[in-house]
């Protein structure tokens, strides 16, 4: 660790590198060199000699406005650029402009760690070359500098390091880095540079629409920034994927609400994207026959006992049909734990005990039966894998999906530790005010527990579509075509699909207090996209970025609807008022607002939904986001509606 603090040290002053090229020199940057929104992405690993991965995933690097003033984001550091750019004043410097081919010096340096140890890097410096170098952000005029000498601490420790620095004037930055010492290798390249925001993201930026298109009527766009504020939106981190790689992502912050200071590693609750996540780390395990996906899941259970229902010897429970939402386990979801309120364990979550806030899990339907729903299945496979592991289900998840995909700034641990706190985008209640606490606890860690970023997620999803492609070092071919013919009522273990003969998409939503999140790609084109959204109002915003994106970048899927607008009686809209049970299970409510002369819809879970009146045979209403659409029955004299197919009948 203390070595990786070191490198990344040194990164940020090489960071600070630029100048003005001629054929000689190349001088230190200054200030005026930068500006807001140029963006670094490189890729790093560190490996032992004996394959050992200590450290892998992806460093982006950002220019900022912050009060006016640039800053650069590091890690989860923002740092006013004028520090970086200072002149270097020490006799050995790690960088002696200008740089020059043929130019050498001495790079010593001193320090003390945190716990007393001191230590002294002493290097020889050469700039070797200057030449043109490719790396996977493009083909780049560069200097190749090395270092080479040892590295003391008082402690005893002593090595050879052997470092290779490529640094482009073009992009103000080194493009590949080669760090030896000892017994370990780190590598990082850089993927992508920007210096001004691509015309697709501008186009994203300020082209969002609905998933309604009123005919007749002219096309009506508005900005990301505008939504969030019309939606008490604090926040969005956002990926667009492309060609099967991340073109481009970005943090956006509501400007009304300026308590937060979020950066590129700032973490979001992907609420029920923990699901896929935990699918397919299963899925790893399976393959290397750790587990048996279709074994009955009660012959790894240690510390808990499946009670007897629907289930037999013959057609079990298995991590399969748990996986597949066909397990038969009691539908639904969780509401998560107040920080301040005693987390139970998962075990007692299965169990119902007191304090425990949601009924205990059964079995109430035959196994593989039916699809339904079921976050308690997901908490039964918890259990058992860290009963099979017998380790925390957020070491057994990052060591088998996180670090080998490089989810640098995921996790799944519950509750988070105290330092990563800082690091949270904190959720938001619908009304624009921060969750209590910030957000909810949520020990069902593999249903609902996982925070990450849209940048992690869209690294997720980009492994699947290679695995789909051949051409993953993590998921083989035949693991991701094995679960592909596996579709059953429009899902794939939880993965609603939207298959034709162009496209082959996986979408899967979340929800937990004061966040909604969503994800999607086509397998066919790796075009896609991940929103997280700190706030109960998510979800709209959600599926307006993933219709603008559709239209935006020609996908395959996530299409709109047509109709034509219908004037109404404010009389009768007001009629239509009440409250309603939908499917004979949940309870719906109609309200009238008065300034808007509209209609809303509202949902349990507290999500809201404008309705719009429409021409169609029924008395008809439409959301012009989602296009979730509700038909009053004549027949019934409107006291009852139906909503994806059910029927919902008034009762007060």
């Amino acid at each position: 660790m203390k070595k990786y603090i070191q490198l990344c040290f040194a990164l940020l002053l090489f960071s600070s590198c630029k100048g003005q090229i001629n054929s000689v020199t190349t001088s230190q940057p200054t200030l005026s060199d930068y500006k807001i929104g140029e963006k670094w992405v490189w890729k790093y690993k560190g490996v032992t000699t004996k394959g050992e991965v200590r450290s892998q995933g992806t460093d982006t690097r950002k220019i900022i406005d912050v009060n006016g003033k640039l800053h650069i984001t590091i890690s989860k550091d923002t740092i006013p650029v004028s520090d970086i750019v200072k002149p270097e004043t020490s006799e050995t410097p790690k960088y002696d402009w200008p740089l020059k081919v043929g130019k050498k010096w001495v790079y010593e340096e001193n320090w003390t760690s945190q716990d007393g140890t001191t230590g002294k890097q002493q290097l020889n410096a050469e700039v070797l070359s200057y030449k043109e170098e490719i790396v996977e952000a493009g083909a780049f005029m560069a200097y190749t500098i090395h270092y080479n000498g040892n590295i003391t601490n008082s402690r005893g420790y002593n090595a050879i390091v052997d470092e290779v620095w490529l640094y482009a004037p073009e992009v103000k930055n080194f493009i590949k880095l080669t760090q030896k010492q000892d017994d370990f290798v780190y590598n990082e390249e850089l993927i992508m540079y920007s210096d001004r925001p691509s015309k697709s993201k501008v186009n994203l930026e300020s082209q969002i629409i609905g998933k309604v298109k009123f005919l007749e009527e002219p096309e009506n766009f508005s900005t990301i920034v505008d939504k969030m504020v019309d939606y008490k939106i604090p926040a969005l981190s956002l990926a667009i994927i492309n060609d099967g790689k991340i073109e481009w992502a970005d943090m956006y912050q509501n400007p009304s609400m300026s308590e937060q200071n979020l950066h590129d590693s700032s973490v979001f609750q992907a609420a029920s994207l923990s699901k896929p996540v935990t699918f397919f780390a299963a899925l790893r395990m399976h393959t290397k026959g750790k587990i048996d996906l279709d074994e009955n899941i009660e012959n790894y259970l240690k510390r808990y006992k499946l009670p007897q229902g629907k289930q037999t010897a013959e057609n079990p429970v298995t991590f399969r049909n748990i996986f597949a939402h066909t397990s038969g386990i009691t539908s639904g979801g969780y509401q998560g734990y107040a920080k301040n309120q005693a987390m139970p364990s998962d075990v007692a979550i299965l169990k119902g005990i007191e304090g425990v806030n949601s009924p205990a899990i059964e079995v109430i339907t035959t196994p593989n039966e039916i699809l339904a729903y079921s976050g308690g299945g997901y908490t039964l496979a918890e259990v058992a894998l860290q009963d099979i592991f017998n380790e925390e289900f957020s070491t057994i998840l990052e060591d088998w999906i996180l670090d080998p995909i490089g989810m640098e700034n995921s996790q799944f641990t519950q509750p988070l530790q105290p330092s990563d706190s800082s690091n949270v985008a904190k959720g938001y209640t619908s009304n624009g005010n921060v969750v209590e606490g910030g957000w909810r606890n949520h020990p069902e860690q593999a249903a609902a527990g996982l925070w990450s970023n849209a940048t992690d997620m869209a690294n997720f999803l980009i492994e699947i579509y290679k695995g789909y492609q051949g051409e993953s070092a993590v998921f083989s071919k035949s693991e991701i075509q094995s679960i592909l013919n596996q579709k059953r009522d429009g899902h794939i273990y939880g993965l609603i699909v939207d298959k034709s003969d162009a496209s082959f998409a996986i979408t899967h939503y979340g929800g937990n207090a004061g966040y909604r999140t969503g994800m999607t790609i086509d397998l066919n084109t790796g075009k896609g996209l991940v929103y997280l959204i700190n706030s109960d109002n998510g979800g709209a915003l959600g599926n307006e970025l993933l219709l603008s994106a559709s239209q935006l970048y020609n996908w395959n899927h996530f299409k709109r609807t047509s109709v034509k607008r219908n004037t109404l009686d404010i009389p009768l809209l007001k009629q239509l008022s009440g409250k309603y049970k939908w499917n004979n299970q949940v309870e719906l409510s109609i309200s009238f607002n008065e300034a808007a002369k509209q209609l809303l819809l509202h949902f349990p879970n507290g999500d809201t939904y404008t309705l719009i009146p429409v021409k169609d045979s029924e008395l008809s209403f439409i959301n012009p986001n989602n296009g979730v659409k509700v038909q009053f029955l004549k027949s019934s004299e409107f006291k009852s509606f139906n909503l994806y197919g059910q029927m919902a009948v008034k009762h007060k």
